[in-house]
């Protein structure tokens, strides 16, 4: 039986005109002539995601949505009934968010993060706005490691920093005073864990920790003043906003770093600035 609402490896069983049967031991699957591309010799594999059509039958497409069942997207609703909102989450076939998986009403256009999921017993897959729960199972999340590196997703700016979908698994922030570069929604990082907290949320930083963050700084540093001639205008007084657009670290770092490229005999600091040496 193939994992509904996942990626699959299927086997080329026989075409029947309108498409591809498609097994996975003895479940077939059905894959219409409208999602293929090029000719597929009967017993190849092919990698597809499945799904339930309104009838109950299993369909499966190559396309790729931006969430799998039990993974957290930033989607956009493009029609809006009064029974659910349905989201473009990247194939054919749009995602059903129901009125009572919906934290509040979702409006025609407007983005939300939706946790992809599996209904029991019926195996229809659907989306919900109502994380919570969702999120209280990072605290136990064995596989979650702090200074670990995870891959990141901005999805909405809030008052104390942005929120971001953390491996498409988790929900977490990065804070405004840790953030030394221009981010937008929907932009890509990588993040390391700092810390899950009691409710579930994960805290990171796009900035390594403790003396990592301090070897990169160096070499930024270095970088820097090789691109301007071995030369700048940037010293231990400097303010935090002229180190932060010039270089995008804080000044703690910028300070303890440079301090170390002196004990190294790297550079000179001066009144006013700092040199190569």
């Amino acid at each position: 039986m193939p994992n509904i609402g996942k990626i699959n490896t299927l086997k080329v069983d026989r075409d029947t005109g309108r498409g591809l049967v498609l097994k996975d031991d003895s479940t077939e699957v059905f894959l219409p002539r409208s999602f293929t591309t090029g000719q597929l010799e009967v017993g190849s594999d092919i990698d597809v995601f499945v799904y339930l059509n309104t009838q109950g039958e299993l369909i499966a497409t190559p396309e790729v949505p931006f969430a799998q069942v039990g993974e957290f997207a930033l989607l956009r609703a493009v029609e809006t009934r009064d029974f659910g909102a349905f989201f473009d989450w990247g194939i054919d076939k749009d995602l059903l968010v129901p009125g009572n998986e919906q934290k509040h009403k979702v409006r025609n256009y407007e983005e939300h993060i939706v946790r992809v999921c599996l209904e029991e017993g019926t195996d229809r897959i659907y989306g919900t706005t109502k994380l919570g729960k969702y999120i209280e199972l990072s605290k136990d999340d064995k596989s979650l490691k702090t200074n670990k590196q995870y891959d990141i997703e901005i999805v909405n700016k809030q008052e104390l920093g942005f929120r971001v979908i953390v491996d498409k698994k988790y929900i977490g922030m990065i804070y405004h005073n840790e953030i030394f570069e221009k981010l937008r929604v929907k932009d890509k990082r990588k993040a390391i864990l700092k810390k899950v907290r009691e409710d579930g949320l994960l805290d990171l930083s796009l900035q390594k920790t403790g003396v990592h963050n301090l070897e990169d700084a160096k070499i930024t540093i270095l970088n820097y003043l090789k691109d301007r001639g071995g030369e700048v205008f940037l010293h231990d007084k400097s303010s935090p906003e002229d180190i932060k657009h010039a270089l995008h670290m804080s000044k703690k770092s910028f300070k303890s770093a440079i301090g170390m490229l002196y004990k190294e005999k790297m550079i000179l600091i001066e009144k006013d600035r700092i040199k190569l040496k």
